[in-house]
């Protein structure tokens, strides 16, 4: 009897002897973010993840605990077996859950949960997507991982069965349910009021401290679990009138509206989102060598917005935030509602109203994106995606490059047309795996590299586009706006909030003279601030400031992965909902910046919920 008691303590403890050094890999694969941990922070990613490797080590031998204590009613053979075979299997899917973790949090700075799989309903996409990932060293990690587990297992765990005496059932089985039912408690996390949760093991303001003390299988599978929970509100911070009284401060305006651009009867609008373009890379050099030169000497022609941010981290919500001026959501992407779509508001069918004709053009795949069902909904008269291009289907990209798209543009526009258009592109090649036509600016091979290539490869896109644009005879009428789609974590500058700024320039023939507006302002604004000049009013768009009018007060706001940031010419403010702590800044703790930021996820939170 004591084998098989040992034996089943051994299972355990080699469950949770693999998740800690799952999360010693963890802090290995990024160790320019373990170099700056302190060892108080070292040792607490360690005392306190160990509750939720303990409770995943339970789940896990639960069932394998059960087994052992009815073991004399099953044949040896098939016992060992099955017993081997399931260990195996959860082997397998563990690793690749560890394994893929690693490169998740590389690439969206946040652990691996459900959002990945709402890709996978575009399987080509969603490979070419993540081939500049490190694929060769994550594959050697996930195979030596299984090869190692599968031999220790084999060797200390399953060979052990073949020793094993013939016992009494009794009082065996009663152990046996008695250690299997032990289990309930590392499950629920301890003896404590609350169960388990992921701020359990919360412990530090320094994020990367919070996410590295997380088990990867147990966060993956909690998402997995939770992922159709939208019903109640997560972020009720406030009471009513504090939340009212935030709100109204933080969209009084005044109806005054300064002109930045010319008067036309009827004014085209070019947007163009440029996928990736972070404002870290205005006037930025690598190795010497600028990324967007172009953009760069651009921004002193036109209006230059420098302290724009993005509502969200990923195209899905901050399309959806540009075009129908609506918030992002943490951590859900409203383009997946579609009962909640029909009731947006959108730029499209305003300029529909008004007489134009509009189109929506992007080289790849928008239901990779989760976009179709918004794009179709928000009448946009054409959308063109990666069937409608020539040498779209070259699979060493997600689909047509920008100087495709662009040049499709153009054909579409010619110079005799008897309506103004609304046009928005939505562009590709600075897109994960940052494939580009010909060779980049520059000669390495590294990701970074690349996406730096790719982005130079976008900038020069672009200024082949618009000088060829300024001879067209719609140009004198035109308003282009360019826009970056999301940030990006590079180039790094050790500041999370700098992940979410993004650049905008409004140029065209309408831009009298040009300027730079340094004030904060988001992706939210160009709704309200754009009609706001064409003199159509905005009232639909209830999320966004006009910039220009004299009463609006600057500030953004933006989501990620359940968190949020608030930023105003002052402070900003990260705030982690699952630790319910400021991150990064604890000095704004007590501030009015997190009072506000928590009255915009609060109420907009519930107005997703409500739509």
């Amino acid at each position: 009897m004591r084998e098989r008691l040992r034996f089943l303590l051994i299972y355990y403890a080699f469950w949770v002897v693999f998740f800690v050094f799952a999360r010693i890999l963890f802090l290995a694969y990024h160790i320019d973010d373990s170099r700056s941990l302190t060892l108080e922070q070292v040792y607490g990613i360690f005392r306190h993840g160990i509750r939720m490797d303990l409770a995943m080590a339970a789940y896990y031998s639960l069932l394998p605990f059960l087994w052992v204590t009815f073991s004399n009613f099953i044949d040896k053979g098939v016992f060992q077996n099955s017993f081997f075979s399931y260990t195996f299997i959860l082997l397998t899917l563990t690793n690749l859950i560890v394994v893929a973790d690693l490169e998740v949090y590389n690439t969206w700075n946040f652990r691996l949960d459900s959002t990945p799989l709402k890709f996978l309903s575009s399987p080509k996409e969603a490979y070419i997507s993540v081939k500049s990932s490190p694929i060769l060293r994550l594959l050697l990690s996930y195979i030596l991982l299984l090869a190692m587990a599968s031999i220790i297992v084999y060797r200390i765990v399953a060979n052990k069965i073949y020793d094993w005496k013939r016992i009494g059932n009794f009082p065996f089985i009663l152990y046996g349910l008695i250690m299997s039912a032990a289990l309930l408690l590392p499950i629920r996390g301890g003896w404590g009021r609350e169960p388990l949760k992921q701020s359990s093991v919360y412990f530090s303001t320094r994020n990367f401290a919070n996410v590295s003390a997380l088990n990867a299988p147990w966060n993956f599978f909690s998402s997995l679990l939770n992922r159709t929970s939208v019903n109640e509100n997560p972020y009720s911070y406030l009471p009513r009138e504090t939340l009212d009284n935030n709100l109204k401060s933080l969209f009084s305006r005044s109806e005054n509206t300064d002109k930045v651009i010319r008067t036309a009867e009827k004014s085209n609008v070019l947007l163009i989102l440029v996928e990736n373009l972070t404002g870290k890379v205005m006037d930025f050099r690598y190795n010497d060598v600028p990324v967007t030169p172009y953009l760069n000497r651009l921004k002193q022609e036109g209006i230059y917005f420098e302290n724009m941010y993005a509502a969200a981290d990923r195209t899905d919500k901050t399309v959806v935030s540009v075009l129908s001026a609506y918030p992002a959501q943490p951590r859900e992407a409203l383009s997946e509602f579609s009962d909640k779509i029909k009731k947006l508001p959108f730029l499209s069918s305003i300029f529909n109203d008004q007489g134009y004709s509009t189109q929506f053009y992007y080289g790849g795949d928008v239901s990779f994106l989760s976009l179709k069902s918004y794009l179709f909904a928000s009448n946009f008269e054409k959308i063109l995606e990666k069937g409608d291009f020539d040498g779209a289907d070259d699979l060493s990209s997600l689909g047509a490059p920008d100087s495709t798209v662009y040049r499709k543009f153009l054909d579409d526009h010619g110079n005799h047309h008897s309506r103004p258009f609304f046009s928005t592109i939505l562009t590709l090649s600075s897109h994960e795996p940052y494939g580009i036509p010909g060779s980049g600016l520059l000669a390495g091979a590294t990701v970074q590299e690349q996406f730096y290539n790719s982005l130079h490869y976008a900038d020069r896109s672009l200024e082949q586009f618009l000088e060829e644009a300024r001879k067209q005879d719609w140009w004198d009428n035109t308003l282009v706006i360019i826009l970056g789609n999301h940030g990006h974590k590079w180039p790094e500058t050790g500041s999370k909030v700098d992940n979410f700024k993004v650049p905008m320039i409004w140029t065209g023939g309408l831009v009298k003279n040009g300027f730079t507006v340094k004030h904060v302002y988001s992706q939210l604004d160009v709704a309200a601030t754009v009609l706001g000049q064409l003199g159509i009013p905005s009232r639909e768009f209830g999320w966004s400031k006009n910039i220009f009018d004299k009463g609006t007060h600057p500030w953004a706001f933006f989501v990620f992965n359940d968190g949020f940031g608030y930023v105003n010419d002052r402070t900003p403010v990260l705030f982690d909902n699952v630790g319910r702590l400021v991150m990064d800044n604890p000095e704004a703790a007590r501030s009015k910046e997190l009072e506000a930021g928590k009255a915009l996820m609060q109420r907009t939170y519930q107005s997703f919920l409500d739509l």
